[in-house]
């Protein structure tokens, strides 16, 4: 990780080259669990002007490149709710538009998991935000995995989605490979290698592995 810490603060070499700035932001996607806060906010900021355009200064970027920053900043769980927020109101208003893609239901569903893939509790979306995400996919028939992600049952009163917000169940049931869905949504799935691999959103590369230690989520420096 001290490695791709040198990498990052040396910048992209030949940035006029789309390709290699997909490959940038799909390499920092890859190694995001392994930064601490502050690091991702800093990741963040150097897409924020893409992703979240202020001011009518929206740019004109390639499909693919758009698309692996999206799915960066959805891998950046230690990012300060309020951000995660909306970049999530973003996608869902895309979702109701019927403007998205199947990436874009990936990252709404990182953004509003229930249970995150190595940030810390303090670092889920209120449920009334959730509801919100939910209620936007319920009509889309490919939402289902970001819908057992963002309705996923936790047994914790301060995540899980409202009740009758949870009747999404109905939804899941009626959709190809319910059974898998709704164990997910019950939370009686298995975070085996394939489901660790549907949620980081590829299968690992050779020699990266996701870590379960502390140091990946409670790092402040």
């Amino acid at each position: 990780m001290e490695q791709a810490r040198r990498l990052y603060s040396g910048g992209l070499q030949f940035a006029n080259q789309v390709q290699n700035e997909i490959d940038w932001w799909i390499f920092w996607g890859r190694v995001a669990g392994g930064l601490n806060r502050n690091q991702q906010i800093d990741v963040y900021q150097r897409l924020s002007a893409a992703l979240m355009p202020r001011g009518g200064q929206e740019q004109r970027l390639n499909n693919s490149l758009l698309r692996e920053m999206w799915r960066t900043s959805a891998s950046l769980e230690l990012l300060p709710i309020h951000t995660k927020t909306e970049l999530g109101d973003s996608l869902a208003k895309n979702v109701k538009a019927g403007h998205f893609s199947g990436s874009d239901l990936w990252c709404l569903s990182r953004f509003g998991a229930r249970e995150l893939l190595y940030g810390p509790i303090n670092q889920v979306i209120p449920p009334i935000v959730a509801t919100r995400w939910a209620e936007a996919l319920l009509p889309v028939a490919s939402a289902g995995e970001a819908l057992a992600s963002i309705g996923r049952a936790t047994g914790d009163p301060t995540r899980d989605l409202p009740r009758h917000t949870r009747g999404v169940r109905a939804r899941l049931a009626a959709m190809p490979h319910a059974e898998t869905l709704l164990a997910t949504f019950e939370g009686e799935d298995q975070r085996d290698q394939s489901t660790l691999d549907r949620i980081f959103g590829e299968a690992l590369p050779s020699g990266l592995v996701l870590s379960s230690e502390s140091t990946l989520t409670t790092g402040s420096e």
